[in-house]
């Protein structure tokens, strides 16, 4: 088979960890979806990490989605999504040790 389809390359974890949020929030092309879940069904750490982002996400939007939050608690937010992303990194390095 020819066409984007079929040409649909292989990201690493990285990659798929990078663009999870744009995954989260149906922000890619179905294409781009689709590689990325392709890889989330084979790599368990992936899995792991997509599944803390969406909780995270989840959370957020439940205690949030009305109200607007003062700088100091964003800032705070942004804190502990840094350190769940160097979390994610260390999946991913782990992840391509496996590889």
């Amino acid at each position: 088979m020819t066409g984007p389809e079929s040409e649909k390359p292989d990201l690493d974890c990285r990659e798929v960890l990078e663009e999870v949020y744009l995954y989260i929030d149906d922000e890619c092309s179905e294409v781009r979806r689709s590689v990325i879940r392709a890889h989330l069904d084979e790599c368990s750490p992936c899995l792991a990490e997509y599944g803390i982002e969406q909780e995270v996400r989840t959370i957020v939007h439940r205690c949030c989605s009305k109200e607007r939050a003062p700088e100091e608690v964003k800032e705070r937010l942004r804190r502990k999504l840094s350190a769940i992303e160097q979390v994610g990194d260390v999946f991913t390095e782990v992840a391509e040790r496996e590889r």
